[in-house]
């Protein structure tokens, strides 16, 4: 069938949202949960290292002109062929790759690779069984993203028949109920938490949104025009932010002073010269080693984010909106971000809600918290204050 450019993302919308908790993906999001059977998972529909494919992903990377990471993370490219399980704990590497995901590049070598690896391949499916409309292939590419596709389209037919003979919107809804059935009786507990995705699909059904015309809902979230345009990435593709680090002769420049700027501003000793020699190195190894980040003294895009240095139309932020461990957490304008918010989305996600963790307290971790509130029973105000807290496990 032919599907439209509009269409194509809505439907992919859909299952990015499911996988990283944004509409558009979140090129950069790392995550490592031990029940999952996929391992560490990685970029904008969040692919495994247990499955080969982040290997074959980070391997084209690597291979693209210009990629800012790709000299660091070739390294590893020997473990993630041979799909090592230390990798998932692997604290350089899981910050290489939140870096990467910043980068021009990488956002490319993701729309290609997933459109290839996935894609391309519900298009076939679709057209096989005879899926036409949008909706319909939208449940095609999340059961080939989440996997087990196959599977649990021949159970399908088996019990009800194929959809040449049930017709489209009816062999899709059966599809949906037998999967959501498959999924909440998993022997993977961590698979049963995942239901919400054809809970969403079901909602979609019975709105009769067939043709993913925006805008629609799913899981309280908008999906309209503006939603499913490209991220605005002017800036990075004029002038990606270069890597801060000790060279001889040293790196200058403005974007040294505001580093140095916010280092002051957390309570370090540095002069603020412009210049990035040992003296600012070592503060900013310091700087790290308290945040919790790997104290390389470089800076990449997860040491200037912890530091609040946007771009240089902006103050660094001062250090209590950087980690303040016992603040109340909650939507603000600004958005609250830091190491306390990736703790609080990397609990949100431990417990199966899917969110982003990039450390900002934005709209969809808001409400990612309001749907644990509610599972809980708690009250829910999309507040991580303390009991919100104590139930996630953290302190």
């Amino acid at each position: 069938m032919m599907v439209s450019e509009l269409e194509k993302k809505a439907a992919q919308g859909i299952v990015n949202l499911f996988e990283t908790g944004k509409v558009q993906g979140e090129y950069g999001q790392v995550t490592y949960i031990p029940s999952d059977p996929g391992g560490l998972t990685y970029g904008r529909s969040q692919t495994t290292l247990y499955s080969g494919n982040l290997f074959l992903l980070i391997k084209a990377y690597v291979a693209a002109p210009g990629a800012a990471y790709g000299a660091e993370l070739r390294p590893y490219l020997a473990d993630l062929e041979r799909r090592s399980s230390g990798l998932n704990q692997d604290h350089r590497l899981r910050q290489l790759l939140e870096d990467a995901g910043q980068d021009p590049v990488m956002w490319e070598v993701q729309d290609a690779f997933f459109d290839r690896v996935y894609w391309q391949p519900t298009l076939r499916s679709g057209e096989y069984i005879g899926v036409k409309t949008p909706l319909g292939m939208a449940v095609v590419y999340d059961g080939r993203i989440h996997g087990s596709w196959h599977l649990i389209r021949d159970r399908t037919n088996r019990s009800y028949g194929p959809l040449s003979s049930l017709g489209e919107h009816t062999w899709i809804t059966r599809y949906v109920d037998t999967r959501r059935n498959w999924l909440a009786h998993h022997s993977i507990r961590l698979l049963r938490k995942t239901v919400y995705r054809m809970d969403a699909f079901k909602a979609l059904i019975a709105d009769n949104k067939w043709h993913l015309t925006p805008p629609f809902f799913v899981r309280g979230v908008r999906i309209d025009q503006d939603a499913l345009q490209p991220a605005v990435r002017a800036s990075a593709l004029i002038a990606p932010e270069r890597l801060l680090k000790l060279e001889t002769p040293y790196l200058q420049g403005e974007d040294v002073r505001w580093v140095q700027n916010a280092l002051q501003q957390a309570g370090f000793s540095v002069e603020v010269d412009g210049v990035y020699g040992p003296g600012t190195a070592k503060q900013l190894a310091e700087f790290q080693a308290k945040n919790g980040l790997m104290a390389d003294g470089i800076v990449g895009d997860s040491t200037r984010a912890t530091l609040g240095i946007e771009d240089s139309t902006s103050e660094p932020n001062p250090p209590s909106t950087v980690t303040t461990p016992s603040r109340l957490l909650k939507l603000e304008n600004p958005p609250l971000r830091g190491n306390d918010v990736r703790e609080l989305q990397g609990a949100l996600r431990e417990v199966g809600i899917r969110v982003g963790t990039d450390g900002v307290f934005g709209p969809n971790t808001e409400q990612a918290v309001k749907e644990f509130q509610q599972r809980w029973g708690l009250v829910v105000d999309g507040i991580a204050g303390p009991g919100t807290r104590q139930a996630l496990g953290l302190t």
